[in-house]
């Protein structure tokens, strides 16, 4: 069966009420001003009437919940001719023209478009033949059809009203559900962003951590270890070396001190990249490793955090190469040929490896570059050294 898509009303207990009031209010009127021929009339004209009432409230639920073209057709054409024979056996009696009114009605809220019109044509008809029929004058039947037609066009623009006001709370009752629903997920959101905000400044406390802090431990530790092994021999140079290693200490804590303060790294300020790059190898120096640096094409001024992604690169790849390459020479070559991009390659001439495995300080580097959109490369095998290549926009 063809299904229609009808407007979205309420079609239950007052819907019948008002159609029952309507028939009832229509037969008190009709019976106390008409007095039948006999007493076959008043029994069928109770027995339709009762028909009538019953298809009109327990057929319309059924059709309304089951609006297929067929079924709405049958309804009302089965209403009709009860409501034509009711008009017919009362000789136009009472408020007779009230019985086919409810079935104006119940078209809008059955049909869409101009077929809701439709059934109110046919009632029209209906209730016209059924006045000629017992007047047997179509002056008669005509002069009666203009307030029946202007009392159909009243419940009609009526129900539409009611159609349009149901169809407004429900939308409104939808918009509140699909706020509710957003607010929700709003909240859901910002529990992720909270939490994603939480992680990203962990990760960024731990790349700090590990490429500051780390840096000078490994640093201290290196000239540390290199005194020891030449107190014996030359005392004045390992004094040397533990004075240095003490002035990194005390560097290390002022960095500390400001990352606890202010959360940022103390690497954040005006001097030059290659000037950060010089002093950071030359605390190396006394490690036995030969340190190289130069700088190609003219230097110039990167944002806050691509400058402090290629010394903290610098910083691990140095701190790297001391403590596993077993090397005796690091070179640092920064790279600005490019005017888009700028390049910084560490090189050591150390003992390479066969697999890199990714310990903190390359997740921390590449962390770093993800966030400045740039990338790095390697390239190391076992006793040809290690090659970091590091490149971000600027």
């Amino acid at each position: 069966m063809d299904r229609i898509n009808r407007p979205t009303i309420q079609t239950g207990s007052s819907i019948n009420l008002a159609f029952a009031i309507v028939v009832m209010a229509s037969y008190l009127s009709i019976f106390s001003s008409f007095e039948p021929e006999s007493i076959t009339i008043l029994i069928w004209l109770t027995l339709i009437g009762i028909s009538y009432l019953s298809v009109g409230v327990y057929g319309y639920s059924y059709v309304s919940h089951q609006p297929s073209r067929s079924l709405i057709s049958a309804y009302f054409l089965c209403q009709m001719l009860q409501g034509g024979i009711i008009v017919f056996l009362s000789k136009g009696h009472g408020f007779t023209f009230l019985i086919l009114l409810p079935l104006a009605g119940q078209s809008v809220l059955l049909l869409t478009g101009l077929w809701m019109y439709i059934p109110a044509l046919f009632s029209a008809i209906v209730y016209t033949i059924a006045i000629y029929g017992y007047a047997l004058n179509w002056n008669t039947a005509l002069s009666s059809l203009p307030i029946f037609i202007a009392g159909v066009f009243f419940i009609m623009i009526f129900t539409q009203v009611a159609v349009g006001e149901e169809q407004a709370r429900h939308e409104v009752t939808r918009l509140i559900g699909d706020l509710e629903a957003a607010n929700a997920r709003l909240r859901e959101f910002a529990t992720q962003v909270e939490d994603l905000a939480i992680t990203k400044e962990r990760n960024r406390m731990a790349r700090e951590i590990h490429d500051g802090l780390g840096h000078y431990l490994t640093t201290i530790y290196m000239q540390i270890q290199a005194a020891l092994a030449i107190m014996p021999r030359d005392p004045d140079t390992a004094v040397t070396m533990l004075e240095k290693a003490q002035n990194l200490s005390q560097e290390a804590l002022q960095e500390v001190r400001k990352s606890v303060s202010t959360l940022r790294s103390s690497v954040e300020d005006d001097t030059p990249l290659q000037n950060r790059i010089e002093k950071l190898l030359q605390d190396g120096e006394g490690s036995g490793i030969q340190v190289v640096f130069n700088v190609q094409g003219k230097p110039r001024e990167l944002d806050s955090k691509k400058s402090i992604t290629l010394f903290r690169a610098a910083q691990e790849g140095f701190s790297n190469t001391r403590k596993h390459a077993s090397a005796t020479l690091f070179s640092v070559l920064l790279d600005y040929t490019d005017p888009g991009f700028v390049r910084m390659t560490l090189q050591d001439n150390g003992r390479g490896a066969d697999k890199i495995e990714g310990g903190f300080g390359l997740i921390g580097l590449r962390e770093r570059l993800n966030l400045v959109d740039g990338d790095c490369e390697i390239y190391t095998s076992k006793g040809e050294g290690f090659t970091l290549q590091i490149t971000v926009p600027g």
